[in-house]
């Protein structure tokens, strides 16, 4: 099992193919991980920033801003097996 305790960060990347293809290689390779995503803006940012489009553009460039959401893939495994990780993905 995972923890906060034992856990160290193989990875973190914008890139969903990247991620997929690392945790793929855990997998086939029996190394227990743990995958998390994190938005890049919060809500509340994220409609702060949508309505002062709106103000400052009049509207035409909010809808822009709105879908510029990215995420923030994390891979986390155990700090017994973050070497032997990192050669199998190649990082």
């Amino acid at each position: 099992m995972i923890t906060i305790f034992n856990r160290a960060t193989l990875m973190k990347d914008n890139n969903a193919e990247a991620i997929s293809l690392a945790w793929s290689t855990l997998k086939e390779n029996n190394i227990p991980y743990e995958v998390k995503t994190i938005k890049n803006h919060s809500t509340f940012g994220r409609n702060l920033h949508y309505r002062e489009s709106i103000q400052f553009h009049g509207g035409g460039m909010g809808s822009v801003l709105k879908d510029e959401m990215q995420y923030v893939y994390c891979i986390y495994v155990k700090k017994s097996d973050l070497e032997k990780a990192r050669k199998l993905c190649g990082i």
